[in-house]
């Protein structure tokens, strides 16, 4: 037979490389599949290629930001914190800096320094890094798991998937955990994408004309079909060519979900209430009640958004504020504060950063990341049921599961 590991892993990103280095560092002979030629390509690209490693904030806060099961991470944030996390990049050399948000990055703004690191520990602690391997089938006889990849079969005592959701399918990522998950009797989640842009159905000249506006500080409620407030925060946006981006609209997507209708209105005014709001524009009508109202609005509101702002309320751009009606000004208020942005559908899966849904963490001890249906079988990161807001929560769930699932690893 060929040599017996302690511990085989399924997928180098985050979680599986996490979980490779701390089984190392307890004299556990590892071994480490992964598709792509080179480990973390998924890490390469967060935070926009300067990865953004955790948030540096308490267990609470954390738990907050985590969309879906929550509670299944108490035990893993309370092993392995954001602190134990950024001291663990320090002491390998790592410096790191919290910008706004409490977002952690390397001071170099460069993930390829993670990935450098990654790649001197699997030297440095004898990790077997089987590169260019897809994992084919798994299977487990008596005690051991027999794996069977393009580049042979090997045998371990212990089992860890973490292959990752199905968000840019380009870094490896593309639902194999899911199946491999399945074969030893996993139930999954559905799946769908999280943390994703989003489509409009204006028109594509509206689009055009909305496209690379950005605004802070507005706030954007979204409404199921029900009618039901499912999201409301302040935030950042941004129009693109297909839709609308940005901070605030990824987080939203985080509570939706694909087969329904939604309603998103965004407050382009948060600081002022209707009877503010009222008083201003009576006040700019009688000081420029000559102008038109397009150009009065340019006191209120970005120029990109005006004529379509008017449009929505079919109200002439050209219209002197003198002869602005009553019942004028209050659709303009209203508008203001319910300005329908049109939602039509999420972006693909493939465009998300994150993927919800995942592994039924119902079937995992959350003590020890270890399965409940099948003894040694470890299942770590993504490609579990856990999901959260951007700031960094979900690779701190990753690294978080992975230690967790490290120091249980007998």
């Amino acid at each position: 037979m060929n040599k017996v590991y302690d511990v085989a892993i399924v997928g180098a990103g985050a979680a599986g490389l996490f979980t490779a280095v701390n089984c190392a560092k307890r004299d556990k002979s590892v071994i480490l599949y992964d598709k792509n030629k080179y480990p973390g390509r998924k890490l390469r690209i967060t935070g926009k290629g300067r990865c953004n490693i955790c948030n540096y904030s308490d267990n609470d806060n954390i738990l907050k930001n985590i969309v879906h099961n929550e509670k299944f991470m108490y035990s893993s944030l309370n092993n392995y914190s954001a602190n134990d996390l950024i001291k663990f990049f320090n002491d390998n050399g790592v410096k790191t800096k919290v910008e706004r948000g409490n977002r952690v990055f390397p001071q170099s703004d460069d993930a390829m320094e993670i990935i450098e690191l990654f790649k001197k520990l699997i030297k440095d602690l004898n990790i077997e890094f089987k590169n260019e391997s897809t994992v084919k089938d798994l299977g487990k006889n008596e005690d051991l798991f027999k794996i069977v990849s393009n580049s042979g079969v090997d045998y371990a005592k212990n089992l860890v998937i973490a292959c990752g959701g199905m968000s840019y399918k380009v870094t490896g990522s593309n639902g194999d955990g899911y199946k491999l998950a399945q074969k030893f009797g996993h139930s999954i989640k559905p799946i769908k994408a999280s943390l994703v842009a989003m489509n409009t159905s204006l028109s594509k000249e509206d689009r055009l004309e909305l496209m690379g506006l950005s605004l802070r500080n507005v706030e954007v409620k979204v409404i199921n079909q029900k009618k039901k407030i499912i999201f409301n925060e302040f935030g950042e946006m941004l129009f693109t060519h297909f839709g609308i981006s940005g901070p605030i609209i990824l987080s939203a997507s985080s509570y939706m979900k694909d087969a329904e209708d939604y309603t998103i209105y965004l407050d382009l005014k948060p600081a002022l209430n209707e009877e503010q709001l009222d008083n201003k524009l009576l006040m700019l009508f009688e000081e420029e009640h000559l102008k038109s109202i397009g150009k009065i609005l340019e006191k209120l509101l970005p120029k990109k958004i005006i004529n379509i702002f008017l449009k929505d309320i079919d109200l002439d751009y050209y219209k002197k504020a003198c002869d602005i009606t009553k019942l004028e000004r209050t659709a303009i208020i209203n508008n203001l504060k319910h300005f329908n942005l049109k939602y039509d559908s999420s972006r693909d899966i493939d465009e998300a950063i994150i993927t919800a849904g995942g592994v039924n963490v119902k079937e995992i001890d959350p003590k020890t990341m270890e399965s409940k249906l099948v003894n040694k079988l470890y299942i770590v990161g993504e490609v579990l049921d856990i999901d959260a807001l951007t700031g960094g929560y979900n690779l701190q769930i990753a690294f978080s599961t992975a230690y967790q699932a490290a120091m249980s690893i007998e």
